[in-house]
């Protein structure tokens, strides 16, 4: 997804679904710790979310799951 700075951001989503007309997606993380790393992976699936809402015109929802 090119930014209006002219800034690329490309990423890979772990997984994608439509539930009730919006894309949920989710992105996965095993880090045994997340609360030092929390804010860079919550705007990491913002992003991902902005993604697919941008390349589908339909509304999302991001989700980060630790497993």
């Amino acid at each position: 997804m090119r930014q209006d700075d002219g800034l690329v951001i490309e990423g890979v989503v772990d997984l994608a679904f439509k539930q009730e007309g919006t894309w949920v997606i989710v992105d996965f993380k095993t880090d045994r710790e997340l609360s030092r790393t929390l804010g860079v992976y919550q705007r990491q699936v913002q992003l991902y979310a902005q993604m697919v809402a941008h390349a589908t015109g339909e509304p999302t929802r991001s989700v980060l799951m630790r497993i």
